[in-house]
């Protein structure tokens, strides 16, 4: 199954909060080879920063922080090596697919580009964790499912 995984979801394999628990079981079932998670470039960069914002409210030091960055980057070596996470490129037409979703969804522009990233990515699965973003996939006949819900 392709699942795609936004980044307000992403975020949570690599820092422990409400929702942990489901990201953690989707990246194992992807590393047994049952899954494949899809992912944009967007969602990388969108990960990094959420990693940095904490580290910068001193919730780890810089050890930990210098940690989890090297982890992100080992585990999408690692998994887009072994087929189990595949990124998605951003291309100009992407971005301007999103511009629909941002203001007949009201959606942010980050938003509404990985809704739009995981429907031409065809995936089986959108999971985030933001209830207006898993609103406006379910309302375009995507299935999705709020990580921090289940």
């Amino acid at each position: 199954m392709n699942i795609y995984i936004d980044s307000s979801a992403y975020v949570k394999e690599y820092h422990d909060e409400t929702g942990s628990d489901q990201v953690q079981l989707i990246f194992e079932n992807a590393k047994k080879g049952f899954d494949v998670i899809l992912i944009s470039l967007w969602t990388i960069s969108e990960t990094i920063n959420a990693i940095d914002k904490h580290f910068m409210r001193r919730e780890f030091n810089e050890e930990e922080y210098n940690t989890v960055l090297g982890a992100i980057f080992s585990d999408l070596l690692d998994m887009v090596e072994s087929n189990n996470l595949k990124i998605v490129d951003i291309d100009t037409n992407l971005v301007k697919m999103s511009w629909e979703y941002i203001s007949s969804e009201h959606l942010s522009a980050a938003d509404s580009l990985h809704l739009v990233t995981a429907i031409r990515s065809n995936a089986d699965i959108f999971y985030a964790a933001d209830k207006r973003l898993i609103r406006a996939a379910i309302s375009k006949n995507v299935k999705a499912i709020d990580v921090e819900e289940v």
